[in-house]
């Protein structure tokens, strides 16, 4: 839903978050170090158990949940850089 919303919200974002959709689909991460592997630019915040990752040569963070028992991705906001600048994560 984040997804779906911030792409209306943003056209030129739509096709930096279907590349980026591809990519984490055809992933397995059984750990955050291979989340790393797959988009080295990724960050886990540890205090609130989400995973940042720059999106449209960082234009953008998806902010989201990643569990890798059940191989699901949850996307949590799609902020500007400049958005994600102004809150604490």
């Amino acid at each position: 839903m984040a997804v779906a919303k911030s792409a209306r919200k943003r056209a030129s974002l739509r096709t930096d978050l279907d590349r980026f959709l591809k990519i984490a689909r055809a992933a397995e991460w059984s750990h955050f170090p291979d989340v790393k592997r797959t988009f080295p630019a990724a960050e886990y915040v540890s205090s609130t158990g989400t995973v940042i990752f720059d999106v449209g040569g960082n234009r953008y963070r998806l902010i989201s949940r990643v569990d890798s028992d059940e191989q699901l991705l949850y996307i949590e906001q799609v902020l500007t850089r400049e958005e994600y600048d102004r809150k604490n994560f």
